[in-house]
């Protein structure tokens, strides 16, 4: 596989189609207590066909729908079709659309994400790519390098994941926190905002962060759990959740919140 190109007019589709049917979406829950609705599962199947059209052969994970991961097979696509779900479910921004692509080791290569009421090109959205081998674009354009004020603690911000303050202190951190819903705007939030220098998650699935990894990886920023360890989706591959806090961003942005963000003992 050289280009996985191919597939952003489905995610164009996919976008278009979610923000169609947000204002009518109706919610239910999952068995663990988490948020599902119809278009999950309509986007989900219309992704893992163009998937299968496109790259016959590969494995796809996504969030609806379980697939064991032939460990033969040279690629595999983590798909969620709508990360975000409570959010875009009550009629808030902070939804994407995330493809992952990993390689036969289960690193991730290349990604696309799309989220259509985000940024400030607002009636479109942005869509980031990632292809194989190459920088990220941000609607077709390089992405201009943003350089965090880390110089204005007061005003720094890093994005945090929604249940974060369960497992951690964050009383000596100087700046501000943001939670925009979802996993994927978190992480792709300091290729935009200067004022954001990082992100901190808790632990997610391979589903949430494969594709956003590979276009901030693209671009210079790290994601790496909290602890310092590489994040190893060998496991995340089986289904299983991330086994730490996961933060991204620049060297010094993640140095600042492992600093500043304290787990709970």
């Amino acid at each position: 596989m050289e280009s996985i190109k191919g597939l952003i007019p489905f995610v164009h589709t996919a976008g278009e189609l979610a923000t169609q049917r947000q204002r009518s979406v109706t919610r239910s829950y999952k068995e663990d207590g988490s948020i599902l609705t119809q278009v999950d599962g309509e986007i989900d199947q219309f992704l893992r066909d163009s998937i299968v059209s496109l790259y016959p052969g590969s494995n796809i994970i996504t969030e609806e729908n379980p697939q064991a991961v032939d460990g033969a097979v040279d690629f595999t696509f983590a798909v969620d079709p709508i990360d975000g779900t409570d959010c875009y479910s009550q009629g808030m921004p902070g939804w994407a659309i995330s493809i992952g692509l990993l390689d036969r080791n289960l690193v991730p290569i290349a990604g696309i994400l799309f989220a259509p009421k985000w940024g400030p090109e607002v009636a479109g959205g942005v869509l980031f790519f990632a292809d194989i081998g190459k920088e990220a674009l941000m609607n077709g354009e390089e992405i201009p390098r943003v350089e965090p004020e880390l110089h204005r603690p007061a005003l720094t911000q890093v994005m945090v994941g929604s249940s974060v303050h369960r497992r951690c202190d964050m009383r000596a951190f100087e700046g501000k926190v943001r939670n925009a819903g979802s996993t994927v705007a978190h992480i792709f939030a300091p290729l935009l905002h200067r004022a954001v220098v990082g992100t901190i998650l808790s632990p997610n699935y391979i589903w949430d962060i494969a594709g956003a990894h590979a276009v901030v990886k693209s671009k210079g920023l790290l994601m790496e759990y909290l602890d310092g360890k590489p994040i190893d989706y060998r496991p995340l591959a089986r289904r299983e959740r991330a086994s730490d806090l996961i933060v991204s961003g620049t060297r010094a942005g993640i140095d600042l919140i492992r600093a500043q963000f304290r787990p709970y003992p």
